[in-house]
């Protein structure tokens, strides 16, 4: 059962407690259960790193024992006490679901919140579920865009990173020259791209080929928005390009579903060293992380630069295993409920809310604003 029928089943049938299903539908342990499978509020996200153990060898580590019994203490103290609904907008559990649906609220993963790495500069745009687009795929899959920031606030060039690999491997007995294979006369960007499937109870969302993901620039949305997106071929020399191939390829950062043991990979590994066509299948409520490296031109020295000219990212999806609803149109005709390809698109967001996550020093220089006091809401 999805959660637009379980809502149904709320408004339509008469609660009795601990005799029918209505009660279920209604309690409020059930949708802080869905709460924390979509949207991962309540989940322990720190990372499990495992170790090789030697023979004859016993580690301790004494700081996860006084950790552990911290946090022991903490429990006891606060009697397990869950979050409040309160803080997310709603009266109840039900109520805060609806009100972070609604908004399209990104997954609390290790990465994506807590620190500045968590802010979010592209969010999911919603056609609407009215008429047409009702069930369209793109709205129950959510893009949200953030950015592996450098230091120095500066987009990344082939020649100071093949000097910092050579910096780093300067105690080897052989130096061989290291090498990039992409362009020099380009700059770079690393995003990270939280991808989930939001739609509830059954139906995959599969992206057939992550290299098909586009970046347009604000100039280029507005030119092929009137003349069309079918014009955006493999021949066009765009604004932005994914880096494809080599060691800035996309690859997975994190791969968990919430449902089952959130400290898990799924074939993360397997899947980065994939080479050729890299699809991905989500399953309901799944989440993926990817790194992707963006090829920007020379003039695009600072993050912002970037992040300032990009209008949206553009996904091709494809439906797999979603039910097909026919309607009946004079009993002669008929029409599919649900749209089997989609692309999903995620807006960025304007410059001027952009400059809210960067402080402008003396010097002409770049410095990210302190958010790790601000609490994740």
């Amino acid at each position: 059962m999805d959660i637009s029928s379980l809502a149904a089943l709320c408004m339509t049938h008469k609660a009795v407690e601990n005799l029918n299903i209505a009660s279920l539908a209604s309690d409020d342990e059930t949708w802080y259960a869905l709460i924390q499978s979509r949207f991962g509020i309540g989940c322990n996200h720190r990372r499990s790193i495992r170790k090789q153990k030697q023979e004859g060898v016993v580690t301790v580590s004494r700081s996860c024992l006084s950790l552990s019994s911290s946090m022991d203490v903490m429990m006891r103290s606060t009697g397990g006490r869950k979050r409040r609904p309160t803080t997310y907008g709603g009266k109840d559990w039900k109520d805060a679901y609806r009100v972070l649906s609604s908004t399209m609220r990104i997954p609390e993963t290790s990465i994506t919140s807590g620190s500045t790495n968590g802010a979010v500069f592209a969010s999911p745009y919603l056609r609407g579920r009215k008429g047409n687009n009702s069930n369209s795929v793109a709205d129950y899959f959510g893009v949200w865009c953030m950015v592996n920031h450098a230091e120095n606030c500066r987009t990344k060039t082939v020649q100071v990173q093949m000097g910092r690999r050579r910096r780093r491997t300067h105690r080897g007995i052989a130096r061989e020259p290291v090498s990039l294979p992409y362009r020099l006369d380009r700059r770079y960007i690393e995003l990270k791209l939280c991808l989930q499937n939001t739609k509830s109870g059954f139906g995959r969302v599969v992206i057939p080929d992550i290299s098909a993901m586009r970046i347009p620039s604000l100039d280029e949305e507005a030119c092929f928005a009137s003349y069309g997106w079918d014009k955006w071929d493999d021949e066009y020399d765009s604004t932005f390009q994914l880096v494809e191939a080599g060691p800035w390829a996309p690859r997975i950062l994190l791969r968990r579903r919430f449902s089952d043991d959130d400290a898990a990979h799924l074939d993360a590994q397997e899947w980065n060293a994939k080479s050729g066509v890299k699809d991905l299948i989500l399953r309901p409520f799944e989440v993926v992380v990817l790194s992707v490296h963006i090829s920007c031109p020379e003039s695009m020295v600072f993050e912002t630069d970037a992040l300032s000219s990009m209008s949206s990212i553009r996904i091709p999806i494809v439906a797999d295993g979603w039910p097909s609803t026919i309607k009946q149109v004079n009993n002669t005709h008929g029409c599919e409920a649900t749209s089997k390809k989609d692309v999903s698109i995620a807006r960025f967001v304007p410059e001027d809310s952009l400059w809210e996550c960067y402080s402008q020093l003396p010097g002409g220089c770049l410095s990210l604003v302190d958010r790790s006091r601000l609490v994740p809401v």
